[in-house]
């Protein structure tokens, strides 16, 4: 989990950051952004993962799997869809959802995403040109 650690050093003073061994069962003020770095499969019950995710329903969150989580995409509706990323493309949805908590770029994933949403946020910037339907290739 270095990526991670290595990205919250990164931001310094641009966010107050409070670290928590696990997923907290008590009422702390709600967070706007919540990371988990999630490091072997059912490390959090599905019972622990829906009462936090209720706690803070418009808190971004974004749990960071290791190796060992790799299928529980597959196998397992513990965490949602939208939230999971694994950690070696961390750094980049970390910094997509900086920026959306500071304004700078579009709307936040919803917790209900599907995959084909989740995949877009993470690898389709949205500022693209799409393709001026009048022009047309010569053959």
């Amino acid at each position: 989990m270095s990526p991670i650690r290595d990205w919250i050093n990164s931001l310094s003073s641009r966010a107050i950051v409070q670290q928590m061994d696990h997923l907290p069962g008590v009422m702390i003020e709600p967070p706007d952004l919540v990371i988990v770095c999630h490091s072997w499969p059912d490390e959090f019950s599905a019972e622990e993962v829906s009462a936090a995710l209720g706690r803070w329903p418009l808190a971004l969150w974004i749990c960071c799997y290791g190796a060992w989580c790799d299928s529980d995409g597959r196998t397992r509706t513990i965490w949602p869809i939208s939230v999971r990323v694994p950690v070696r493309e961390a750094a980049s949805r970390l910094n997509h959802v900086w920026q959306i908590l500071n304004g700078q770029h579009g709307d936040p994933l919803p917790l209900t995403a599907s995959r084909d949403e989740a995949f877009a946020f993470d690898h389709c910037s949205g500022d693209f040109i799409p393709a001026d339907p009048s022009d047309t290739l010569s053959r």
